[in-house]
């Protein structure tokens, strides 16, 4: 339970619509005094004034000037391809519609740390960026943007730890209440168990899963220095899993073999083998969504066909 069925239950609404700084950075700085504001009582006056869909909307326009955001251009795909299962996934198409991060006017960092509805807005920016729009991970206004939402994702992730050790000491005494965090606004959640779940998703269509891995492995085990592919296409194909059927021939002994995140989250689950740490999570997890859309880009029905 904890923070797995959270991690369950915010993927099945999502399918159907703190750092501390030790060595303080300037974003650093802003975090902490910007999540001082995320307390009870604003999260109750928020959800009084604006529903979180509004709230959104109101950061997205932000973002534009006040203007509605142009949709990034894609070509058009044959049914069932590649390309079309990629952008009209649910979260991927809807990150189509971001702003573009090359002419968008991003917010003071203070505004976007204090507001979740900006951290969403930053989360679909950045997917539309590498997926949509063409840009490298290591773009300068892609790498600032990640700078500004690492501690935030270092304090979603902690959550999910608060949230076990609540549910170990507190959850039969009901004066307690759960810790709070804006779980469907957390970007490592609309990264990983969103975007990168819809990009796998798309890169499986109804191919057995020994095979998916036979050309996710080369791909990913040179995605990211020192970063091992294995670990990360185990993690993806867990995830999927979890939210998957598998059937097809070969599949169970794939499942058998890898260790399944308990909370279908890829991301989650490499932080906590120790194999990327929380500062660093959204940054692979978008590099990792960059080289899965590379692969997606395709008029062909699967990616075993693409690369024969």
């Amino acid at each position: 339970m904890g923070r797995a069925s959270n991690r369950k239950k915010a993927r099945r609404q999502a399918e159907h619509r703190s750092a501390q700084a030790s060595q303080s950075s300037p974003h650093e700085a802003a975090a902490q005094q910007a999540m001082l504001q995320l307390g009870d009582g604003a999260q109750a006056l928020g959800q009084e004034m604006e529903t979180p869909r509004e709230q959104q909307a109101d950061a997205c326009l932000a973002w534009c000037g006040g203007e509605q955001p142009v949709a990034a251009e894609e070509p058009r795909w044959p049914g069932g391809s590649l390309g079309e299962r990629l952008c009209t996934s649910t979260f991927l198409a809807r990150a189509r519609n971001a702003p573009c991060l090359l002419t968008a006017d991003v917010p003071d960092v203070t505004v976007i740390i204090a507001d979740p509805a900006h951290w969403s807005v930053a989360a679909s920016v950045l997917v539309r960026a590498v997926v949509f729009d063409g840009m490298r991970v290591d773009h300068p206004v892609v790498s600032m943007l990640l700078d500004v939402l690492a501690p935030i994702a270092e304090a979603e992730l902690a959550h999910g730890e608060a949230v076990e050790a609540w549910v170990n000491q507190f959850a039969f005494e009901e004066e307690e209440d759960q810790p709070y965090f804006p779980e469907l606004d957390g970007p490592v959640f609309l990264l990983s168990t969103c975007a990168l779940m819809d990009a796998t998703r798309a890169v499986v269509g109804t191919d057995p899963l020994r095979e998916i891995q036979a050309v996710l492995l080369p791909v990913l085990d040179g995605a990211i220095p020192g970063l091992d592919g294995q670990a990360v296409t185990d993690a993806l194909i867990g995830a999927f899993a979890t939210f998957n059927r598998c059937e097809q021939p070969g599949d169970a002994d794939v499942l058998a073999r890898i260790k399944r995140p308990d909370s279908g989250d890829a991301l989650e689950h490499l932080v906590a083998i120790g194999l990327v740490s929380p500062r660093d999570v959204l940054r692979v997890g978008l590099t990792v969504l960059s080289a899965l859309a590379e692969l997606c880009k395709s008029g062909s029905a699967s990616i075993l066909q693409r690369v024969a």
